[in-house]
């Protein structure tokens, strides 16, 4: 992809945007009993926070898609919260699942060029992670194909080095933590295939147990669109992290395109970008822009970074 192909999506209204938070932090924490911490030593808030910050970025999407006159299929994907997902959303006869990451730096927004400079990952940690299953159909009769759209927004301020306070904080009392390790800890993190108790219930146990209000917000990060893969880009894509003896990618830049701990953990572009995983990942200026599936046509109404 090329610079003039990264979409940066509009600022939108304080209204609207803390209208699309409330709905992630809603459904991360109603969900959250039925999803396993994925990251070992996580707490209880930072398992809601990372559910939280990938259903943000799908709502943001959405928003830019209702706001632009792209209409992909999200009822065919949409799972109830105590459901397996089945990806996000079906457009050009496939299925695509969303790859956001968190990224830290200091002004509002990289320079765009930057963007083409980050890295597309793909969870690669073990057999039948999301790299594994990447050609599998889950939504049989509705699509051909699977997809990947990479995308990313600001989670904090990186000034030397040091990150600044994140761009929303999760506020639960004590009580509410403690219903949701409760259910946490009754269904093992695995999902049902029937809805496990009664949705007004469960809110107004929440509201007697503590605010309702769940985030202190620092500020609205921008969500910026970038390229995608398909089964004819998978060769690009070689691992990083701790599965990744070879330090594979790393000269992709000079200086080294990322670090690693001792621990394995990368550290892409100087503190830009964590992951403490191995993932296949690919640099994003080798992938195609999402933009670029639209007709000459619709380009100029898509592109929102002049």
């Amino acid at each position: 992809m090329k610079e003039n192909e990264v979409i940066i999506t509009d600022a939108l209204s304080d209204n609207t945007y803390k209208r699309i938070a409330s709905e992630a932090i809603m459904y991360a924490i109603i969900s959250k009993p039925f999803t396993i911490r994925r990251i070992g030593n996580q707490t209880l808030q930072q398992a809601i926070m990372n559910i939280f910050k990938g259903k943000l970025a799908e709502q943001l999407f959405r928003q830019f898609c209702s706001d632009h006159d792209i209409n992909p299929d999200w009822g065919a994907c949409s799972t109830p919260y105590w459901d397996i997902d089945r990806r996000d959303f079906i457009y050009h006869q496939s299925e695509w699942d969303i790859k956001n990451n968190i990224i830290y730096h200091s002004d509002e927004l990289l320079p765009t060029s930057q963007y083409l400079n980050l890295p597309a990952l793909i969870p690669n940690r073990k057999w039948g992670d999301q790299w594994d299953v990447r050609n599998k159909i889950k939504n049989i009769g509705k699509a051909g194909s699977t997809a990947y759209l990479f995308t990313f927004f600001k989670g904090a301020t990186l000034v030397d080095n040091k990150r600044g306070p994140e761009f929303c904080r999760l506020a639960l009392s004590p009580d509410q933590q403690e219903l949701i390790a409760q259910l946490e800890r009754k269904f093992f993190g695995k999902p049902t295939h029937q809805q496990p108790y009664d949705f007004d219930r469960f809110w107004g146990e929440m509201a007697r147990r503590g605010s309702c209000n769940f985030l202190d917000h620092n500020f609205q990060p921008r969500l910026v669109i970038t390229g995608y893969a398909q089964a004819k880009h998978w060769h690009l894509f070689k691992n990083t992290g701790p599965g990744d003896p070879l330090n594979q990618y790393m000269e992709h830049l000079n200086p080294a395109w990322y670090s690693k701990s001792k621990s394995g953990s990368v550290n892409f572009m100087n503190n830009t970008l964590w992951t403490t995983i191995t993932n296949a990942t690919c640099p994003m200026e080798l992938l195609p822009s999402f933009l670029s599936l639209f007709p000459a046509i619709g380009i100029k109404k898509c592109i929102t970074n002049n």
